[in-house]
C-alpha cells in the first residue's frame, strides 16, 4: 500500500509523485488535487490507447457526476502541466472518444520498463530472424499496409469533413445609405474563409458564389454561418450566426460591436473575433470549460481569459488590460460574475501600487461592482469576495478585517479565502510561525475560481532572504514583469550584499511599474541602505516633494538612517489609505532598519498610536488562541510568552533571530 502511494513516475519531462501530488518540471512544482492525480495516473497506465470520458468516470466518480468533472480534472492536469486546449502538448482531447497522453513513460516505480534496444540492435536482430522467403513476404505486407494507412487517412479526413463542413456566404451589408464600409463586407467573407480553414476541427466551403439569403448549399455542407455588417454613424456592428444545415436551428450567435477607424484593422478584429468564438464554440471540451468560469457567451468567455491572462502578469500596465478585459466580458454577458469578480480582483491588486486619487477610484469602482452582483444574485459566494477586497483596499479596516475573519474561520465553514487572509494579518504583525501554519490550512485555489490571494507570495514572504531571492527568481521566469518580486529580489540582493546583481533587476521594476509608488520604494530603500541617501540630503528634499504618496517611503528612508523623529512626522500624516502599506510592508521594512530604533520604546508607541503595534499584535494573538480549536494551529512559545507580558514582539518568530524572549 505504501509503495502505490509513494508512487513516482517520469513522464515526458515531467516528475509525477503521487503521495505528494505533484507535477514537476526542472525547479518548477506544481500541485494537483488527488482525483486529477489519479487520472493522470490511469492515462500514463494506458498510455497506448484513448481513454474514455465514461471509464474515467466510472472509475474515479460516482453515477451522478457529468463529463464537466472530468473537464475540470483535465483542466487542471493542463494547468500544472503548461499545457491548454489549444496547444495539446501533453494531454489530446480527441473529440467523442477521450483523452489520450501525448508524452511516453519514461520511469514508473510501479512498473519496471525495458530498457529500448537501439536501431541498429534491431535491424540486426530482423536481420537474422528473416530469410529471403520472409523478406519478400515482407516487402509485400509493408506495401500492403502502407496503403491500408492511405486509405484509413483519405477515411478519416472524409469523415472529418462530413462530420463539420461550413459554408460561408457573403455577408449582407445594412447601411441606411451610409456607404463607406462596402468594402469591408467584400473582404470581409473571404479573410473569414482563410482563416477558418486554418483550424483544424472543421472544413470551411466558400458559397461566394451564392446569395447571402438563400445560399445554394452542397451536399456535404452540415452548418452555414451567416453574417451582417450593420454601420450607423460612426459604430458598427456585426452579428453572426452558426445554423444547421438539416433542420436551420441556430446553434451559436455572436454579435461583434466597434468604433470606425482602419479599414483593414477593423477586418482583422472582427475575423479573429469571430474565428475564436467559433474556435470555442466548436471544441467541446472549451465550451464545457467556458459554462464552469459560468457564461455560456463564447467572446465574453475570450474576454474573460485575456483577463485572466494579464491579471497574472502582476503589473500596472497588465492590472490596466485586465480590467478592460474583464468588462468586456460584462458588457458581452451581464450575467457573468466570475467577470466581475475578476473586475474587483485585478482593481484589488492594482490599488496597492497606485497613487491616492487613483486608489479612490478603484475603490468606488469596486463598490459598483459589489451593487452590480448583489443585483444579480443577493446570495451569491463571490460577495463575500468582493466585500474581503473592499475592507483591503480601504487601508484602515483591519479591526473589522480581523474580526469577521475570525468569526469565519470559528463557523467551521469559512469562504475559501478566510485562511490566507488572516495569514497575511498575522505576518504583517510578525507572527510568522502561526502565519505559516494558516497558509498550510488555506485551500488552495480550483480550476475555475478567482481569488483574491497570492498565497505563493505569501509563503515566500516568510523565507529568509537568501531563500526568498531563489523563489522568487523562479516566479520571474514565469512573470517577468512582476513588479512586487522584482523590487523585493533587487532590495534583498543588496541587503545580503549583491548590490552588482540587484541593477536588472531595479531597472525591469522601474520600467514595469507605470504608477511608479513600488519602484521609488525600492529605489529609495536601496539609496538608504548604502548611505546614500540621507535626510539633509538635496535627493531627500526631491523625494519629500513628491507629496503624500511618497510619506511611507520618506517614513522609511528616515528610519533607515535612523532618525525616529523626522520618519515619525512622515508616519504620523500618512493618508488612510496608506495604511494598507503600513500593515503589509513595516514587517519587511524592518529588516533594514537599526536594531536599536526597532528595539527604541518611541519606535514601539508610534507603531502603537497607528494601530499596528502592541494591541494589534495582541488582538492576533487572542485570535489564534480562540480559534485554535478550530484550525489546530497554537501560538509559538515565543508569541505565547509576550503576550503573558504585555509586551511587545518586535522581531518575527520563525527565523531564529537573536532575540529571546522577555524575561
Amino acid at each position: 500500500m505504501n509503495e502505490a502511494l509513494n508512487r513516482t513516475l517520469q513522464i515526458g519531462p515531467f516528475a509525477i509523485s503521487r503521495g505528494a501530488g505533484t507535477i514537476t518540471l526542472g525547479d518548477v512544482e506544481n500541485k494537483v488535487s488527488p482525483r486529477s492525480m489519479e487520472v493522470l495516473i490511469h492515462l500514463a497506465e494506458n498510455a497506448d490507447r484513448i481513454v474514455s470520458s465514461e471509464e474515467l468516470l466510472s472509475r474515479f466518480w460516482s453515477s451522478v457526476a457529468s463529463d464537466h468533472a472530468i473537464h475540470k480534472a483535465i483542466a487542471e492536469l493542463r494547468a500544472a502541466m503548461g499545457d491548454s486546449v489549444r496547444r495539446q502538448r501533453y494531454i489530446k482531447t480527441v473529440p467523442k472518444r477521450g483523452y489520450k497522453l501525448q508524452v511516453s513513460v519514461l520511469a514508473d516505480s510501479a512498473v519496471v520498463i525495458p530498457e529500448t534496444p537501439s536501431l541498429g540492435r534491431r535491424l540486426m536482430a530482423a536481420w537474422e530472424l528473416m530469410d529471403a522467403r520472409l523478406l519478400a513476404v515482407g516487402f509485400c505486407a509493408s506495401f500492403v499496409l502502407i496503403a491500408l494507412v492511405w486509405v484509413a487517412g483519405m477515411e478519416r479526413r472524409g469523415a472529418a469533413a462530413d462530420g463539420l463542413v461550413i459554408g460561408v456566404p457573403p455577408f449582407r451589408f445594412e447601411s441606411n445609405g451610409i456607404e463607406t464600409n462596402r468594402y469591408l463586407v467584400d473582404g470581409l467573407t473571404s479573410t473569414l474563409i482563410n482563416d477558418l480553414s486554418m483550424l483544424n476541427s472543421l472544413s470551411v466551403v466558400s458559397l461566394l458564389d451564392s446569395p447571402a439569403s438563400t445560399p445554394r448549399l452542397p451536399g456535404r455542407v452540415s452548418h452555414v454561418l451567416q453574417g451582417t455588417l450593420i454601420q450607423a454613424e460612426d459604430r458598427l456592428r456585426v452579428i453572426v450566426n452558426l445554423v444547421r444545415a438539416e433542420d436551420g436551428v441556430q446553434e451559436y450567435s455572436g454579435r461583434f460591436d466597434m468604433s470606425e477607424g482602419d479599414l483593414f484593422a477593423i477586418q482583422d478584429t472582427i475575423v479573429t473575433n469571430i474565428v475564436s468564438a467559433l474556435e470555442i464554440h466548436l471544441d467541446a471540451e472549451e465550451r464545457a470549460r467556458m459554462q464552469d468560469w459560468g457564461t455560456h457567451d463564447a467572446m465574453a468567455y475570450d474576454r474573460f481569459m485575456k483577463g485572466e491572462f494579464h491579471n497574472a502578469q502582476f503589473n500596472p500596465a497588465d492590472w490596466e488590460l485586465a480590467i478592460a478585459f474583464y468588462k468586456e466580458a460584462i458588457d458581452l454577458d451581464p450575467g457573468f460574475i466570475n467577470a466581475y469578480l475578476g473586475v474587483a480582483a485585478a482593481a484589488n491588486n492594482l490599488s496597492v501600487f497606485a497613487r491616492i486619487p487613483k486608489k479612490q477610484a478603484l475603490i468606488a469602482l469596486v463598490a459598483e461592482v459589489h451593487r452590480e452582483v448583489a443585483t444579480l444574485d443577493r446570495e451569491n459566494a463571490a460577495l463575500q469576495s468582493i466585500r474581503a477586497i473592499e475592507t483591503r483596499m480601504a487601508g484602515n479596516e483591519h479591526h473589522q478585517e480581523e474580526a469577521l475573519l475570525r468569526q469565519q474561520i470559528l463557523s467551521g465553514n469559512p469562504p475559501p479565502f478566510a485562511m490566507a487572509h488572516y495569514a497575511l494579518l498575522l505576518i504583517g504583525a510578525r507572527l510568522y510561525d502561526e502565519a505559516s501554519q494558516f497558509l498550510d490550512k488555506a485551500a488552495e485555489v480550483g480550476p475555475f475560481e478567482i481569488s483574491p490571494d497570492e498565497i505563493w507570495s505569501y509563503r515566500v514572504s516568510l523565507l529568509p532572504p537568501e531563500d526568498a531571492i531563489v523563489a522568487r527568481k523562479l516566479e520571474l521566469q514565469v512573470r517577468p514583469k512582476h513588479v512586487g518580486y522584482l523590487g523585493a529580489v533587487a532590495r534583498e540582493l543588496n541587503y545580503t550584499g549583491n548590490a552588482s546583481e540587484s541593477e536588472p533587476f531595479l531597472e525591469r521594476q522601474r520600467q514595469a511599474d507605470t504608477e511608479g509608488i513600488s519602484a521609488d520604494y525600492t529605489r529609495a530603500v536601496i539609496e538608504a541602505w548604502h548611505g546614500r541617501l540621507s535626510p539633509d540630503s538635496d535627493a531627500f528634499a526631491i523625494e519629500v516633494a513628491k507629496g503624500q504618496d511618497a510619506a511611507f517611503t520618506n517614513g522609511v528612508v528616515s528610519f533607515i538612517n535612523g532618525d525616529l523623529q523626522l520618519g515619525t512626522q512622515f508616519w504620523s500624516g500618512l493618508h488612510p489609505l496608506q495604511k494598507r502599506w503600513l500593515l503589509n510592508t513595516t514587517h519587511a521594512s524592518e529588516l533594514y532598519f537599526p536594531d536599536t530604533l526597532i528595539d527604541n520604546p518611541a519606535y514601539q508607541a508610534l507603531l502603537e498610536s497607528l494601530d499596528v503595534g502592541l494591541s494589534w499584535q495582541r488582538t492576533l494573538m487572542e485570535g489564534v488562541m480562540v480559534m485554535q480549536g478550530v484550525t489546530g494551529v497554537a501560538l509559538s512559545e515565543t508569541a505565547y510568552q509576550h503576550y503573558q507580558q504585555g509586551t511587545f514582539m518586535s522581531r518575527n518568530n520563525l527565523w531564529g533571530q537573536a532575540e529571546s524572549a522577555p524575561d
